[in-house]
């Protein structure tokens, strides 16, 4: 394992990723429309649905298109609102860290997430780089053997 095992990307994808997305899509349609029909909701409370129905289109938007990418550079973490990038150079250190409180049932949210760490102490998550898609410990791996080879070159 090492750099010619990249390049490597990782996204929320799959069944789970689409299924989840459609309903909670659909479910909010749902709850603006019964809002919007109702003549006893108050005026600004429909205007606040509106608003919680703009912010859940833009997690189904953006959800897809954000993710994890690695490559000889380095790695590229493109989140909904910007696109942070790391060179191996920066990265101190990539580790997986299970995730407390995550009670909201088996596979419909992560238990183990990764992060690289920079110089400073501080940290960045790896999006979608966690057990619901991936096999961690295999990707880390991957990762980490790409960050020693590569690390000093760039």
């Amino acid at each position: 394992m090492g750099a010619q095992d990249l390049p490597r990307e990782y996204r929320a994808g799959g069944r789970k990723a689409a299924v989840a997305l459609t309903v909670l899509g659909l479910m909010t349609l749902g709850w603006l429309v019964e809002a919007w029909t109702e003549e006893l909701i108050p005026y600004w409370a429909k205007l606040l649905s509106s608003a919680v129905a703009l912010f859940v289109a833009g997690i189904v938007v953006t959800v897809p298109r954000s993710g994890t990418s690695a490559d000889r550079t380095g790695l590229k973490v493109k989140g909904p609102l910007r696109t942070r990038r790391l060179a191996w150079s920066e990265i101190q250190d990539i580790e997986a860290r299970p995730v407390g409180g995550a009670s909201l049932g088996e596979g419909l949210v992560p238990t183990v997430v990764t992060y690289a760490h920079r110089a400073g102490g501080r940290r960045l998550t790896l999006l979608h780089l966690n057990d619901m898609y991936y096999d961690v410990d295999r990707e880390v791996g991957v990762l980490r053997a790409a960050w020693t080879e590569l690390r000093d070159a760039g």
